[in-house]
């Protein structure tokens, strides 16, 4: 079963709407209008994004968001429900809101999965000019795969060879020397030599003394 750790509220300046015009036939109006939600920008971002109602009506989701729902709902019907994990950010946000309404808030979470991926979700207000009700911007990433990314930027910029970013990748993402020994079945003095000709590359490129 997935576990929530709720933590850093952070409050922010804008204020929702409020109406009862239909979410779904304006969604896409507002879509093309809003600058940082144009589907071409995010369908395939590697940041899940999911737009709520406040009524947990699933508006839209991008692909990286529909196979999160998809993992999290994997024991559950129908599979494009938005998950109880998601939705309980969803009503802190909405309870903050009520507590403090003339202030807006993001809520910041943390997801372990069954398969102990750990997932950050992030919810705030998001303010859609042609729809009235209240809607919430959520954006899911897998921490792994921010370390992966991170870690092959800096294997493309330090000119790493092919194994030496295969232990960068495991070393980012904080395996032990042994660990990343098991892993990629060498030895764990492997390992070290692999590392000490990292961070001389490191050390070349960025000045950085390790």
């Amino acid at each position: 079963m997935a576990t929530t750790n709720l933590s850093n509220v952070i409050p922010v300046t804008e204020r929702p709407t409020s109406g009862t015009k239909s979410l779904k036939s304006s969604y896409s109006k507002n879509l093309e209008q809003h600058s940082i939600l144009r589907p071409g920008a995010i369908e395939n971002l590697i940041e899940g994004i999911l737009i709520l109602s406040d009524q947990r009506e699933l508006i839209y989701a991008n692909d990286t968001a529909r196979r999160v729902l998809r993992q999290l709902n994997q024991y559950r019907s129908p599979a494009n429900l938005v998950p109880i994990e998601i939705w309980h950010v969803c009503q802190s946000l909405i309870q903050s809101r009520s507590l403090f309404p003339n202030q807006r808030w993001q809520m910041e979470s943390e997801i372990l999965t069954d398969d102990f991926t750990t997932l950050n979700i992030r919810a705030r207000w998001l303010r859609l000019e042609t729809i009235q009700h209240p809607c919430i911007l959520i954006t899911v990433d897998d921490r792994y795969q921010v370390i992966e990314n991170i870690a092959i930027e800096e294997a493309q910029k330090y000119g790493l060879t092919s194994r030496e970013q295969e232990v960068w990748l495991l070393h980012r993402a904080n395996y032990p020397y042994k660990k990343i020994a098991s892993e990629l079945c060498i030895t764990p003095n492997t390992v070290k030599k692999h590392m000490k000709s990292i961070y001389a590359k490191q050390k070349d490129i960025c000045g950085i003394d390790n």
